[in-house]
C-alpha cells in the first residue's frame, strides 16, 4: 500500500509497470482495487496508476465529496507523481471526473476514456438517486450487507477473485460520502462542455446497464474528438462483463499516438458545472428507454504495437 498526503489528506494510490502514464479512476462505491485486472493488462505497455477517490476506499476526507473536487484531486494526484501529463481511464462516477478534468485541463490529460459514465448526472438510476436522501443514505452505509449485495448485483456472475476484496473496500465509506458523492453526480451535466473537448475521447458503454442509461453514448454523436463503443453483452462493468474485448479496445486507443495540445491562454478556472440541491420531492422512477446506436458496427481498433519499454510484471499489493 502506498500512502500520500494531498491537501492535507491522504491518498492511497497503486502503481503497476512501465512507459507511459495512464490513471484509472473508479466509480462510486469503489476503491482502486476493481482496476486491478485492467491495470495489470494495460501495464505491459504503460505505466498505471490508480488511487482511491477522497471517502472511498483507503483515502481520507473530513470535506463533502463532489465532482470538481475529484477532478482537482486528479491534478493534485498528477503534481505530487510529478507527471507533466497522462491518459485517464475512469468507470461510472471516475469517468465523470475524467471526462470533465479532460476538458478543463487539456494540457495535463493526453486521452481520455470513459466507461458506464453518466455525462448528464440525470441519466443516474432511480435507485442511486434514493441515496441523495438522508434517510436512504444512513440506512444504506449502517448496512455493510447491502452494500455487498447491491455491488455483487453490478459485478453480475463474475467469478474474479479481486471481487471479494472489491466488496470489502465497498463498505468503507460514510454516509457523507456515499450521499455527497451521488448528490453531486446527479447535479452535474457535462453536456454544454463537449464542444470545448480538445483530446481524443474513447466513449464505452454496455448496452444492458441499467446503473447508468446508455442513451449517454448519443451525447457524442457530433463531439469530433470522441469515438463510441457500445458493447451489447455488458452492463456496467464492460471491463468484467467482456474483459477480452474491452482490453483490446482500450490498449487500441491507447496506443495511438498522443496529440500536442498547447496550454489556453484564457482564464482557465474549472467551471462550475453543479447546480443547487433540489426542492422538490424525488420523481417515481422513469420507465426505462430503449436508445439503441450502431455504433458497435465500427471496425475494431488496430491490434497493439509493441510497447517502447520493457514492461515491469506487475506485483500484487
Amino acid at each position: 500500500m502506498s500512502i500520500i498526503v494531498i491537501d492535507n489528506q491522504r491518498v492511497h494510490y497503486e502503481v503497476f509497470g512501465r512507459g507511459r502514464p495512464v490513471v484509472f479512476l473508479h466509480g462510486w462505491l469503489g476503491s482502486w482495487r476493481y482496476w486491478y485486472t485492467s491495470m495489470e493488462v494495460v501495464s505491459r505497455h504503460f505505466r498505471t496508476y490508480s488511487f482511491d477517490f477522497w471517502g472511498f476506499g483507503e483515502s481520507r476526507t473530513s470535506e463533502m465529496p463532489t465532482i470538481q473536487g475529484y477532478s482537482n484531486q486528479v491534478i493534485r494526484f498528477l503534481d505530487a507523481m510529478g507527471i507533466e501529463r497522462a491518459a485517464l481511464v475512469g468507470h461510472s462516477m471516475g469517468g465523470m471526473v475524467a471526462m470533465k478534468t479532460a476538458i478543463e485541463y487539456p494540457e495535463r490529460v493526453t486521452r481520455v476514456a470513459t466507461v458506464g459514465a453518466p455525462i448528464n448526472g440525470d441519466s443516474l438510476s432511480w435507485m442511486l438517486k434514493l441515496v441523495d436522501r438522508p434517510f436512504f443514505a444512513e440506512f444504506f452505509a449502517r448496512r455493510p450487507w447491502l452494500r455487498r449485495s447491491l455491488f455483487r448485483f453490478f459485478f453480475g456472475d463474475s467469478l474474479d477473485p479481486e471481487v471479494d476484496e472489491v466488496l470489502e473496500d465497498s463498505t468503507k465509506s460514510t454516509a457523507d460520502t456515499i450521499r455527497g458523492a451521488i448528490h453531486s453526480m446527479w447535479r452535474t451535466d457535462l453536456t454544454p462542455m463537449l464542444d470545448k473537448l480538445r483530446v481524443p475521447a474513447l466513449v464505452v458503454h454496455g448496452a444492458r446497464d441499467d446503473i447508468v442509461n446508455p442513451n449517454q453514448l448519443q451525447l457524442f454523436t457530433h463531439v469530433p474528438m470522441a469515438q463510441v463503443v457500445r458493447m451489447e453483452q455488458s452492463r456496467h462493468f464492460p471491463f468484467v462483463d467482456e474483459a477480452d474485448r474491452f482490453h483490446e479496445i482500450l490498449l487500441g486507443f491507447l496506443q495511438q499516438p498522443d496529440l500536442i495540445v498547447s496550454t489556453p491562454k484564457a482564464d482557465t478556472k474549472p467551471l462550475d458545472t453543479t447546480t443547487p440541491p433540489r426542492a422538490e420531492p424525488l420523481a417515481p422512477p422513469a420507465p426505462e428507454r430503449s436508445n439503441p446506436i450502431n455504433s458497435s458496427e465500427a471496425p475494431p481498433p488496430p491490434p497493439p504495437r509493441p510497447a517502447p519499454h520493457s514492461a515491469v510484471p506487475p506485483r500484487r499489493m
